[in-house]
């Protein structure tokens, strides 16, 4: 807290802020001077009077006192002025300033000695203490001895209780006038609550504020795109809005607006100057007056943080506007202008909200402050400005399956049964290697037997030649030929009974190991062999992407056992036919690689991603849902 300049006399400011409420602005402000420092103190009826009389008693009781003052704290200013000094011609004590500074930050009563010119003097601070904070301070110069100083902190010690009781008192006052201030800001103000409508409560606003200050009219007017329109009279439910009167207003709260802060005129004005003057800081109230025959106009704006949603106007006859009242007008607008703007926002229409968030956005982007709403905006923009411009290549994923280019399956040339397996599938085998062992036992002896028959049928056919029987020729040497084609049947299926690798190749399915003995069917498949190093890729590709892809397009794939290895691949085939999997339509696409990686195998699956051109960004990430909002937007259109 600082401490302002002691001077001869106390701070006329300070005495008229400490005035009680009994006094009057027509009252003395001081006592006559015949009358006794008893007296005045006994009939002193402001604080300054009270504070000037008890340092006046104090300091005829002791001894030695050259100078004395009661300092004060100002509220608006932060700082401890004098209130009273003695005696009333004391010279300049602006040497008491570091003696009070240090009562005022120690909180205790400070006794400081001081020797200047060869003469001692004694400066004393006594704080006054209101609870825990400093309510005034007492400041003596004295040059009596240490006997002098002893008793001069005893006296102000008890006599500080009067100016305890003197500050409670008025401290009591202020919080009685604040309370009954309150009260009357709160009655009006529920009335702007207790109505269904705007426009009503805004009448009825108008109509307690003419009674609260005794005024000839109450305009309350409303700020729309920076120009403020009447839209309440008091006593007055309907009136004409472009009459001379109405309009006198709405220039008036015009300047109001433009000014950002309340505005009065008065047409009781002494001298010619103040009159040129007034009328040039406000001439559309001075205006209005000439109009209305009003002797006072006040004009305060409703204020919402930096925005100004309207203006209150009063006119007066009566002596004019307090400071007390427009501490009332302040209490009053803290209060009216949020309800205000929620009843207004609440009876909007749509059009009118969309437009103030427009107007609210627009402002936060373009207008002063509001950093993050700018930064965020600009990274959106950005990001939008990316997602437009920036032209990616786009690649189709598909599904992928490796297959061998050739297949060859090796089935079963007979009926009969399994004797052996010497592979089954992911075996690798070699040209004319045995895959499998069929049972050829019962071939075997069906062989002996037609070559048994064979001979039979050879010696009676020489025996019919050496007797000359041409019948017998011809129908020994037809049985003699059908054993021998028999024979020839019998002895091909027994090297068919052998199953052997037609190449070199990668077994794909078939495993007869588990089959031993098992019969087999004529044609039945057993094994199915692929050849290495020669593969066809075929990737499944979702209908919704085959309009992409065409022949001669490249990518690359990766396989799920290799997902280290990228292979690239070209397009050979796209074929016409779908084929449903998982409740989705895939088209079978083939392709081929241009390497070839020895760890290939044929049944691999993974994933293959074809390249089918560059495409926007945000093509690339939203047209899946554009499509699907196509489709069902012609799905429903009737």
């Amino acid at each position: 807290m600082r401490v302002a300049g002691l001077g001869a006399s106390p701070n006329p400011n300070a005495t008229a802020a400490t005035q009680t409420p009994g006094q009057s602005s027509g009252e003395p402000a001081g006592v006559s001077a015949e009358v006794s420092p008893w007296e005045s103190f006994v009939l002193a009826k402001s604080s300054d009077e009270f504070c000037r009389a008890w340092l006046a008693l104090i300091c005829t009781q002791i001894v030695g006192v050259c100078a004395a003052a009661v300092l004060v704290e100002d509220g608006l200013a932060q700082r401890f002025v004098p209130l009273a000094a003695w005696p009333e011609t004391a010279p300049d004590m602006a040497r008491l300033s570091a003696v009070v500074q240090r009562a005022l930050t120690e909180k205790r009563g400070i006794v400081q000695p001081e020797v200047k010119d060869a003469v001692r003097s004694t400066h004393i601070a006594y704080p006054v203490l209101m609870g825990s904070r400093v309510g005034a301070v007492v400041a003596l110069d004295m040059s009596g001895l240490d006997e002098d100083v002893q008793l001069a902190l005893r006296h102000i010690h008890w006599a500080s209780a009067w100016l305890t009781n003197m500050f409670s008192q008025r401290e009591l006052d202020l919080a009685t006038q604040g309370q009954e201030r309150l009260g009357s800001v709160l009655e009006i103000v529920v009335s702007a609550l207790r109505h269904a409508k705007f426009q009503q409560a805004l009448f009825e606003v108008a109509n307690q504020l003419r009674q609260r200050f005794k005024a000839s009219r109450v305009a309350i007017g409303l700020a729309e795109h920076a120009l403020v329109k009447v839209t309440a009279l008091s006593e007055a439910a309907t009136f004409e809005r472009h009459s001379p009167m109405v309009k006198a207003y709405s220039r008036a709260m015009d300047e109001a607006f433009d000014h950002g802060a309340p505005l009065s005129a008065s047409a009781l004005i002494r001298t010619p100057t103040e009159a040129t003057s007034q009328q040039a800081a406000s001439p559309q109230h001075h205006a209005l007056l000439a109009c209305s025959g009003a002797s006072h106009v006040l004009s305060y704006p409703l204020l919402l943080g930096a925005r100004c949603l309207g203006v209150l106007l009063i006119e007066q006859d009566g002596d004019g506007f307090t400071a007390a009242d427009m501490i009332w007008l302040d209490a009053f607008a803290a209060l009216l202008t949020p309800i205000i703007a929620q009843r207004k926002a609440a009876e909007a229409g749509v059009l009118a909200r969309l437009s103030a968030q427009s107007q609210s956005l627009l402002e936060k982007l373009f207008g002063p402050r509001h950093l993050v709403w700018k930064a965020s905006a600009s990274l959106m923009l950005l990001i939008f400005s990316l997602l437009l411009l920036v032209s990616l290549p786009y690649r189709v994923t598909a599904k992928t399956v490796i297959e061998g280019e050739v297949q060859r399956v090796s089935a079963a040339p007979f009926e009969g049964f399994i004797a052996a397996s010497f592979v089954r599938a992911g075996d690798s085998v070699k040209t004319g290697q045995l895959l499998a062992q069929l049972d050829d036992r019962d071939l075997k002896i069906e062989q002996l037997r037609w070559a048994s028959e064979g001979e039979q049928y050879d010696n009676k056919l020489r025996e019919a030649m050496a007797n000359g029987d041409m019948t017998g020729v011809q129908v020994i040497g037809a049985q003699l030929r059908q054993s021998q084609a028999q024979l020839a049947l019998v002895s091909a299926k027994i090297e068919r009974a052998q199953l052997i690798a037609p190449y070199a190749g990668l077994v794909v399915s078939g495993d007869l190991s588990q089959q031993i003995g098992a019969p087999v069917e004529t044609g039945k498949k057993l094994f199915e062999i692929a050849p290495l190093q020669r593969y066809r890729i075929i990737l499944q590709v979702d209908e919704r992407e085959i309009r992409h892809v065409s022949v001669g397009q490249v990518g690359q794939i990766v396989m799920t056992g290799i997902a280290s290895d990228a292979m690239p691949l070209s397009v050979l085939k796209v074929t016409p036919v779908a084929s449903a999997q998982d409740g989705k339509n895939f088209f079978r696409v083939e392709a081929s690689l241009d390497r070839v990686p020895d760890h290939l195998r044929p049944g691999m699956e993974g994933v293959g991603k074809i390249e089918v051109g560059s495409r926007r960004l945000w093509w690339i990430l939203t047209h899946s849902l554009t499509d699907w909002l196509s489709l069902s937007l012609w799905t429903w259109m009737l």
